[in-house]
């Protein structure tokens, strides 16, 4: 692996955990400082390793360089602002178990969902912050202009420090009212894993290993093992099952249809089905409970021709009840088409295009336009096809689509 992508390799995996790990030593008020730190610790791995020995251990290097930085601005700071530099802080440890770090991120998502900082800027500060995701990749998973959401990671990262809030593990019916904040933004950590926004890859494994391995400090916790936390868990394991066969060996994209069901890893089918049983042990519906219900179907289906959409179907009009949202929607009408045909499945595009939440979304309009290409609708079924790949930034989906077009 080159130094270039070593690097960025390490910004991906390791980033929000040593911001985390930093902020938890130096404190709430000296987030942006850990931040910069970390960043600049990152520019000068850049710099020095192409021209020297790569460290055997270059997270506790970056840690080092980064704590260092902190120590530094710190103490030149200290005469005008009083602000002692923590015992803790100077004394850190290098050789970080997984333990320790995993359990600085939870405590630090625990934090960023705070509830004196609005959802919004809980799920956009724990985003920036833990997943080391850009702000055009948060404002894509979460349909929203970039310039919103740089706004909005500004402002609750001032209001995270003014409000002074701690970086502890709050008390128990505290972790309680929060644990449902924590779990979407950790599937929203392994969705941009799952399915990138932006870039050449169409997975980043390291986005998603990170999400699974959250979600299992959680279900370490008494409070926290709840049947929430295993449906959440189940439908990561099933999604992750699916990996080796999503893409070719240049990366491609291979769709669900046509995928080698052999290449699906059953282990983790299994421990998927565990979480779910687990889960299921409970007479409360949550969101997750029935989106890995449905990727068990799919798992559990022997070829894409013997998928049970009639039950899927089912399990879609259940979620929509349960959270009536137009993502919900947008995702019913692949099983809605394969159960009542294209017709039927068009009107409800029809329905969700004129709320204009759709209007910068590609999946939209690369569902819109398969719909229209099983009506015979060709001429219709390309213009729509045209504005998915415009408006999508993922290289591989780009080329994917690109690619169906001109076999249309």
């Amino acid at each position: 692996m080159k130094t270039s992508q070593l690097v960025d390799h390490f910004f991906r995996t390791e980033y929000g955990k040593a911001v985390s790990h930093l902020t938890s030593k130096f404190g709430a008020s000296n987030l942006e400082l850990a931040e910069d730190s970390v960043q600049e610790a990152l520019i000068k791995a850049m710099q020095t390793w192409p021209y020297s020995q790569i460290p055997d251990n270059p997270t506790g290097w970056i840690l080092r360089v980064a704590r260092n930085k902190m120590i530094d601005v710190l103490r030149r700071d200290q005469k005008t602002s009083h602000q002692e530099v923590p015992e803790s802080a100077v004394e850190m440890k290098e050789n970080l178990s997984f333990e320790s770090i995993n359990d600085d991120m939870v405590r630090m998502m625990f934090a960023c969902c705070h509830p004196s900082l609005s959802q919004e800027y809980q799920i956009i500060l724990t985003l920036k912050i833990l997943g080391g995701l850009s702000i055009r990749e948060i404002s894509s998973s979460l349909l929203k202009k970039e310039e919103t959401v740089a706004k909005a990671y500004t402002r609750a990262k001032k209001k995270f420090k003014q409000d002074e809030i701690k970086l502890h593990l709050p008390p128990a019916h505290e972790i309680e009212k929060r644990l449902e904040m924590v779990l979407k933004i950790i599937y929203l950590l392994f969705n941009e894993g799952y399915k990138s926004a932006e870039g050449d890859q169409l997975i980043r494994k390291e986005l998603c290993d990170d999400a699974i391995r959250l979600n299992r400090v959680l279900l370490e916790s008494e409070i926290c093992n709840t049947p929430t936390t295993n449906s959440l868990m189940a439908l990561m394991h099933f999604h992750a099952s699916r990996f080796d066969a999503r893409v070719d060996e240049h990366g491609d994209i291979i769709t669900l249809e046509d995928q080698d069901r052999s290449k699906w890893d059953q282990n983790l089918i299994s421990q998927g089905l565990i979480h779910l049983e687990h889960a299921s042990d409970s007479p409360e519906v949550n969101e997750y409970i029935l989106q890995a219900a449905i990727s068990a179907v799919h798992c559990q289906a022997p070829t894409f021709e013997d998928t049970n959409w009639n039950e899927i179907l089912r399990l879609y009009d259940l979620q929509l009840q349960l959270t009536p949202t137009p993502i919900v929607r947008l995702n019913r009408i692949i099983p809605m088409e394969k159960v009542h045909g294209p017709m039927l499945a068009y009107s409800e595009i029809e329905e969700l295009e004129e709320t204009n939440f759709f209007d910068e979304y590609y999946l939209f309009y690369a569902i819109k336009s398969q719909i229209l290409q099983n009506m015979g609708e060709i001429l219709e079924a390309k213009k729509a096809l045209a504005r998915a790949i415009d408006l999508t930034k993922n290289e591989r989906e780009k080329v994917y689509l690109q690619n169906k077009l001109k076999s249309i």
